[in-house]
């Protein structure tokens, strides 16, 4: 059950990756580009405005997909616990961040 992400934005491959060798999620990610949708019961256009988290029988977009993928994660677990806590302002903040993806794709290192 993986994270789909915009395979095509540098910020969203980016920061993924930086995500992963953080936090090592047991659970994959991939662009969607490559991902069987039908599959995974996740729309084009879904994948289009947000990243999608279909795992374990869930559905999730944004900053709920990125949370739910990192509760995955085999490093940094107390971290991960903390998670709730700054959900809500992610909430908030994704919208803005994925709207300037394009422009913020310069200031991630994969």
């Amino acid at each position: 059950m993986p994270l789909l992400f915009d395979g095509d934005c540098d910020f969203c491959t980016g920061a993924i990756a930086w995500l992963r060798r953080r936090f090592d999620p047991a659970a994959a990610s991939e662009p969607w580009q490559e991902a069987d949708l039908a599959a995974l019961g996740v729309s084009e256009d879904a994948c289009r405005q947000a990243v999608q988290w279909a795992g374990e029988g869930t559905r999730a977009s944004g900053a709920d997909a990125i949370a739910a993928w990192l509760r995955t994660a085999r490093r940094l677990r107390p971290v991960v616990r903390l998670i709730p806590l700054g959900l809500p302002l992610g909430r908030l903040l994704y919208p803005v961040v994925a709207r300037n993806r394009r422009r913020l794709g310069t200031m991630v290192r994969r």
